[in-house]
């Protein structure tokens, strides 16, 4: 059992040490990420149409 336990802290502590490197965030957040096949501005849906209050 001391065995097993001693392989899970190893494994998670190896896990958080290494898996998440500041210097690896900030290069996946510096990239360039495309929108839109490069088109630019992204035109918004039409407006809804106004509320007919005769209908009530």
């Amino acid at each position: 059992m001391k065995k097993l336990l001693l392989i899970v802290l190893t494994v998670s502590l190896n896990l958080a040490l290494f898996s998440c490197t500041p210097d690896k965030i900030i290069e996946e957040t510096t990239e360039v990420q495309a929108c839109c096949d490069d088109e630019g501005t992204i035109e918004l849906p039409p407006p809804p149409p106004p509320a007919d209050e005769s209908e009530d």
